[in-house]
């Protein structure tokens, strides 16, 4: 059985959720783009109709599910449009650009009853898989790291709050904690659980967007994670001296546990991989799982869940707690005290 699909957005991302469609042998019926030319260009390659309006492409009756891939600032209208219009909704990350928004569009979600998945697609690299199996062999959690550093020339800070839209916080919803750091903070809750409360710094270029962030997290399971983002003209930074350096590093009673993952818009050629170190038996494992297209894989899980009613992972509460701490670091970094972290009961 196929499944038939509208695209709104027809930028960058779209080729990453099209590419995921196409493994999963999904029909993709229409795209929509406020630019023509892009819209056109975009139906062109694909066989498929096309729309500026974004509307019209809700109205087909045919589609039953669309990919939202356009800047953050419009995904609570185009979700909300696309739930009341009866369609499931793959979303791109992150759900909104602020709290508000994404408890409202959580709750849409609720009445619904439709599908509602998050883009945060790390959670379908097979390393990080790998990680939640081996978390509970950690024992109690004593203290955890993430990082996340990727390279940003002064050059692309100068854009900041210009017509780019990612660099505009007004529209993006924040810098390097937005767009960078929200996958980390879905993976951090993937593998350890909710934080509770946090203290951060922030800094900003030219008081307009954060560039580096740090930030104290008291987690529920009662111990502490520290966490650091930046976008950082440091090229070589690494385990592949590439200037990305994303991890996350768990210590337990009974071992370590570090995660690597790859440079995001290569998830089909760098491998992620898993290096594990067991007090039990005073061994390192490491566990370098076999390359997969992280997007491929969580567009197929999208469409399997449409295919057989549900569920979907990360989810709408996923998307909303993911909002709630970034939310709670910027607020902490700006009051400068600790933040407790605003979390809604999940269904």
């Amino acid at each position: 059985m196929s499944v038939n699909v509208g695209i709104i957005g027809c930028g960058g991302i779209a080729h990453f959720h099209i590419r995921g469609y196409k493994q999963a042998q999904a029909q993709i019926i229409c795209v929509a783009d406020n630019d023509e030319a892009r819209a056109k260009s975009l139906a062109q390659e694909l066989g498929c109709n096309w729309t500026t309006d974004y509307r019209k492409l809700l109205e087909d009756p045919r589609i039953e599910c669309v990919s939202i891939c356009t800047p953050n600032y419009l995904h609570r209208e185009h979700a909300e449009a696309a739930l009341a219009a009866g369609k499931h909704v793959l979303c791109e990350k992150t759900m909104t650009t602020n709290l508000e928004d994404a408890a409202a569009l959580l709750e849409a979600v609720r009445k619904s009853r439709r599908l509602f998945q998050i883009g945060y697609m790390k959670r379908f690299v097979p390393a990080a898989c790998k990680a939640k199996e081996l978390v509970p062999r950690l024992g109690k959690l004593l203290s955890g790291v993430v990082r996340v550093y990727h390279p940003m020339s002064k050059e692309g800070l100068e854009s900041a709050g210009g017509d780019f839209w990612l660099l505009n916080p007004s529209k993006g919803g924040g810098g390097v904690l937005v767009h960078s750091g929200s996958h980390m903070l879905d993976l951090m809750r993937f593998l350890a659980g909710d934080p509770i409360a946090v203290d951060a710094k922030t800094h900003f270029y030219k008081g307009i967007i954060d560039y580096y962030d740090t930030a104290y997290f008291q987690m529920a399971g009662d111990f502490t994670m520290f966490f650091e983002s930046g976008w950082l003209d440091l090229p070589n930074l690494g385990v592949r001296d590439n200037g990305w350096d994303e991890r996350i590093e768990l210590t337990g009673e009974h071992g370590r546990l570090e995660l690597f993952t790859m440079w995001w818009t290569r998830p089909d050629t760098e491998e992620p991989f898993v290096r594990f170190y067991s007090a039990d038996d005073r061994t390192v494992y490491k566990y370098h799982p076999e390359i997969r297209d992280c997007f491929v894989e969580e567009v197929k899980a999208f469409v399997n869940a449409v295919k057989s009613g549900g569920p979907v992972s990360p989810d709408a509460y996923d998307g909303y707690m993911v909002q709630a701490i970034i939310d709670a670091v910027y607020k902490s970094g700006a009051q400068g005290r600790r933040i407790e972290i605003e979390r809604l009961e999940q269904p």
